[in-house]
């Protein structure tokens, strides 16, 4: 991924802060929450330190962009490591109605503060919200072959239902919890959304950069999985 986002010892407000700056820097690159390159090391410290601090809404209004990028990171490694902050991030029916409609406020405001794609204009339900997050966790690189070959299985003419049933087999357990109606919403228009990107990658008419120009609200890193498996592909051809 490159160079870490967060130095060994930084305490939350400044790892908020590095989060922040990478947005800022970084804006047009940004589409989806794991678009911001975080190591599982890196997600482990963060996720750590939020998981210590009061769970209150004074919190969760101050590391706002903190808290949902470590939520997209415990769905997209999806390991017993993420277990307790995404289960944790989940368990919204225990808060009272009043805390949980402002809940969904401030994560509808952050996503529209950071030029996040924003799947819905105002998030109201807690199907709402994890339909979401399972969008900005995207395609994890432990799942980026399977899900590439079965890109290409639909540029051959795999139906989109057959497609999303194969998906939903491969679900790890912290995507289970979360999985919902409106998440398969999404996981649908994820699948048909990057069948395109992988066609264009396949053609060979475009640059990465000039996909990333082209689908403008698609994830960086979801285009790139798509470019890398293209061109890998065309040299194994050639």
């Amino acid at each position: 991924m490159g160079e870490r986002l967060f130095e060994k010892g930084m305490t939350l407000s400044e790892m908020d802060a590095a989060v922040e700056h990478f947005l800022t820097e970084e804006g047009s690159a940004v589409r989806i929450l794991v678009d911001i390159p975080l190591t599982e090391e890196e997600y482990i410290q963060l996720s750590d330190k939020l998981l210590s601090t009061n769970r209150n809404m004074a919190t969760m209004q101050r590391y706002r962009i903190s808290m949902l990028l470590a939520w997209a990171y415990a769905l997209y490694y999806g390991k017993e490591e993420s277990r307790q902050y995404c289960e944790i991030m989940s368990s919204l029916d225990e808060l009272p109605q009043y805390s949980m409609r402002q809940f969904f406020g401030i994560c509808s405001r952050t996503f529209e503060e950071f030029g996040l794609n924003n799947y819905f204009p105002e998030i109201c339900s807690k199907q709402q919200l994890c339909g979401m997050m399972v969008a900005q966790a995207g395609v994890s690189e432990e799942m980026a072959p399977r899900f590439c070959r079965l890109l290409d299985k639909m540029l051959d003419g795999k139906p989109i239902r057959e497609a999303m049933e194969e998906m939903e087999m491969t679900n790890n357990e912290q995507l289970e919890n979360v999985a919902n109606a409106s998440s398969y919403h999404f996981l649908e228009k994820l699948l048909l959304s990057a069948r395109e990107v992988m066609r264009d990658c396949h053609s060979g008419q475009y640059t990465e950069i000039q996909l990333r120009q082209k689908y403008s609200i698609t994830s960086s890193r979801l285009i790139h999985t798509c470019w890398s498996w293209a061109q890998q592909r065309s040299r194994v051809c050639a």
